[in-house]
């Protein structure tokens, strides 16, 4: 007789003492539907959007992970917290990108204030 198989740690992962409930999901276990902001059948997500917490981050040594608070806004409104998990590769990607944006939104302010 076979066994269950166990769960990896990230599944194991109880929520915590805050309520958050950690996700996280492979480009391979979402299906190319979701990913173009249709949802089974062709309706749109559940989802409207995903917005940061505001709330610290946090980082996970073990993983090496950073992991972002997020609120995630329903289409009825309704709200949830979770966890976005970015890899480390990833946190250095986003690192760039944001300073990248800033400079660029300082550049807007100053052409305003010129302007």
């Amino acid at each position: 007789m076979k066994s269950a198989p166990k769960p990896s740690g990230r599944e194991a992962e109880p929520p915590s003492a805050d309520g958050e409930v950690p996700h996280s999901a492979s480009a391979d276990e979402v299906s190319p539907d979701a990913r173009y902001g249709q949802g089974a059948g062709g309706t749109p997500p559940l989802v409207a959007q995903v917005v940061p917490s505001d709330r610290d981050l946090r980082y996970d040594r073990d993983s090496g992970e950073l992991l972002l608070p997020v609120e995630v806004v329903l289409r009825d409104g309704s709200t949830t917290r979770s966890v976005l998990r970015v890899g480390p590769g990833r946190v250095e990607l986003l690192s760039i990108q944001l300073e990248q944006a800033i400079a660029r939104r300082q550049q807007a302010l100053d052409a305003r204030a010129t302007a």
